[in-house]
């Protein structure tokens, strides 16, 4: 079979015709550039064209910059709230710091205050005292204990008085080598031997235990007594230190069927809430007392 020549295209296919030469089309259009640029910088003939596409394009590319300022908004938005949340963090850490060293500025001044308070009452003692810090109170809720510490060159003895700076809150009961044990003025039946400092009369405080009052007791109805006298101890008994403040009268209650009146006495604060405290030396023994004269019954046969 074969080939008619004859049906075969005689003009070459449309991709492979020619026209002008590159070099020719360059030339032209670089011309017709040249005289456009020149004939816009002359005259400006474009201006209002290049205006009007510069406007229907700005939204396009407004638009176009949108994603780039959403991305970047994000990162900053991120960026922002780690940064605030470390400047927050740190300024906790701060607060919290400040407010430690205030508090601890605080309780130093309060027990600068205290050991102020104590010094004032050593100085003004005539025995000797020692000082002490309070570590805790007893364990049983129905009785007023403190027990204190005792250093290895402190000699406590029983039965001295125990101070802070207000005036009297208890006696050393126990020693052991390590602390002391404090009974309070609060305790049940705890006396102590005051006298009013208004008018010099001698009576006796006695403790009522925890969450009562302690009180004077066999107190007239008709006796000088009056709400607000302050009560110092009298030293009668030989054991307290004359003139150390107790506490002072609160409530005074005249009862018409009895003689004695009701007479409820507020201790020292340090009683609740004492943290250093003062333990006095014991004072000097009272003289004895003298012997009674008995006379002999065979001398009394004579005398007859």
């Amino acid at each position: 079979m074969g080939i008619n020549v004859t049906s075969l295209p005689k003009e070459p296919p449309q991709f492979f015709r020619r026209g002008p030469s590159a070099v020719a089309r360059l030339t032209f259009f670089g011309l017709i550039s040249i005289a456009l640029m020149f004939v816009d910088a002359r005259f400006r003939t474009l201006e209002t064209l290049r205006m009007a596409i510069a406007t229907v394009v700005y939204p396009l590319q407004q638009l176009a910059l949108v994603p780039g300022e959403m991305l970047e908004n994000g990162q900053a938005f991120f960026d922002s709230r780690d940064e605030l949340r470390a400047e927050n963090a740190a300024l906790k850490s701060q607060l919290l710091s400040v407010g430690q060293a205030a508090q601890a500025t605080n309780a130093a001044e309060r027990e600068a205050a205290r050991l102020a308070a104590l010094l004032g009452a050593s100085q003004s003692l005539q025995g000797k005292a020692q000082i002490s810090q309070v570590l805790y109170g007893g364990r049983d809720p129905f009785s007023q204990k403190l027990f204190i510490r005792r250093n290895a060159n402190q000699n406590f003895e029983p039965g001295s008085a125990v101070i802070d700076g207000n005036g009297l809150i208890g006696q050393l009961t126990r020693v052991h080598p390590l602390l002391a044990e404090v009974t309070l003025v609060t305790e049940k039946d705890f006396a102590v031997p005051v006298k009013i400092e208004r008018t010099g009369a001698r009576v006796v405080l006695f403790g009522r235990g925890p969450g009562q009052l302690p009180e004077l007791r066999f107190v007239t109805n008709n006796a000088d007594v009056v709400e607000g006298d302050v009560l110092l101890t009298s030293s009668i008994d030989g054991l307290f230190p004359g003139n150390l403040r107790v506490g002072k009268i609160v409530r005074v209650a005249r009862g018409a069927d009895t003689v004695f009146s009701k007479i409820e006495c507020a201790p020292n604060p340090g009683v609740a809430s004492a943290e250093s405290v003062l333990v006095l030396d014991r004072p000097a023994p009272l003289p004895p007392r003298p012997a009674t004269e008995q006379t002999p019954v065979n001398e009394s046969k004579r005398r007859r």
